[in-house]
């Protein structure tokens, strides 16, 4: 290792950045380094190399058109970032890095020698495609130089210079596509993070994990009604009860940062808020993995309703069994529909999906009051 490479990786170990490396094909050289550079356990939560197809299928949780890809190397970037913040605190410090590439072997192979090196944070999604000659370099060489590229990336992103000069032949390339997100609620709006979680005024985490009683809702306005199902919810549940907004809709623009504003302003210091962009409970129930969502009657309805899965059954069992397979179920309090107040017994749900629906007595919890109606009283 020279001494140019020595002093970057010195410089990443003295910030606060720390990693989690997935690479596959080439690049590995570069954990090596920087396991080899004094103040590694300060900066590299931990390393993969998924090297054959099905590791890397588990790693990214699907199999990708194409193994060397732009868009399997954000994937990469990004499981290795949402591993990061299970590790470590503070997420705005975590980057998630990726290789993958082919390169020189022993054996005739087709296709170009290339990699593609990815950087996943909060705020950033950054590519890079390298593509180099084959036959210039050793194997040793062409590894030698993506692991130094890898290096020279995340001391950019990292610190925003570096001190690393790589040269590439006139034939070769090196494309960089990055895109940076302007706020917190632009990376979740485009689905570039899972959640934001607020309590009080100050305090913000980004996708931060959380399983529990889920009060899901647009909160236009909030009212008495919520506040004690909430309540109710986490003494039946005996665990946290949180609220949360989808900032997107299936049929309507995404809220805007002043209209997501004055809804949490709504709530007091002592509740937390969680921001996601899932309208559908099958999306929520990947982020809120083993967790209760507390719900109306009227939303059970409309759970089981074919109306609402283009008129297919299939896809509402689909959805169903998504949510029953990631541990979760509802906690169901009934409405006024129709001058009748209805429970979850007055809901034809298919057998298989039954143990899912746990209703809330009347006599336990009735407040007949609507955010349609109190804004048709605020707006009349």
């Amino acid at each position: 290792m020279n001494s140019t490479l020595e002093k970057s990786i010195s410089r990443i170990h003295s910030s606060k950045t720390m990693l989690v490396i997935a690479v596959s094909g080439v690049g590995s050289q570069s954990v090596n380094w920087l396991l080899s550079v004094s103040g590694a356990s300060k900066t590299l939560l931990e390393a993969a190399i998924p090297y054959s197809n099905e590791s890397l299928n588990q790693y990214i949780g699907e199999v990708p058109e194409q193994y060397v890809s732009k868009s399997t190397a954000l994937l990469m970037a990004k499981s290795a970032y949402f591993k990061g913040v299970k590790y470590h605190n503070d997420f705005s410090e975590v980057l998630g890095v990726s290789c993958t590439g082919a390169i020189s072997t022993n054996r005739e192979r087709k296709g170009e020698n290339q990699a593609f090196i990815a950087i996943w944070s909060p705020k950033l999604k950054y590519v890079q495609h390298v593509s180099i000659n084959k036959g210039t370099r050793t194997r040793s060489e062409e590894e030698e130089l993506i692991s130094t590229l890898i290096i020279k990336s995340v001391e950019e992103k990292t610190l925003g210079t570096s001190g690393l000069e790589v040269d590439l032949a006139a034939s070769e390339s090196s494309k960089i596509d990055q895109t940076e997100f302007t706020s917190d609620l632009d990376a979740l709006i485009n689905s570039h993070i899972k959640s934001i979680s607020i309590r009080g005024p100050n305090l913000v985490e980004l996708d931060k994990g959380f399983n529990g009683g889920i009060l899901s809702g647009s909160f236009n306005p909030i009212h008495q009604g919520h506040i004690a199902l909430a309540e109710l919810a986490s003494k039946i549940l005996n665990s946290p009860t949180v609220f949360e907004i989808s900032v997107t809709n299936v049929d309507k623009a995404p809220l805007n940062s002043e209209e997501v504003s004055r809804r949490i302003s709504q709530f007091n210091q002592k509740e937390t808020v969680f921001l996601t962009s899932a309208p559908l409970f099958s999306e929520k129930s990947e982020i809120f993995k083993n967790s209760t969502f507390i719900i109306g009657n009227d939303t059970a309805v409309r759970l089981i309703d074919p109306k609402y899965y283009k008129n297919s059954v299939d896809r509402m069992c689909e959805s169903l069994t998504k949510i029953q397979d990631n541990g979760c179920d509802f906690l169901v309090a009934g409405r006024l529909q129709d001058s009748q107040f209805k429970t979850v017994s007055d809901v034809h749900i298919p057998q298989r999906f039954t143990s899912m629906f746990t209703e809330i007595p009347e006599d336990q919890f009735r407040i007949d009051l609507s955010s349609t109606e109190l804004r048709k009283k605020r707006t009349g």
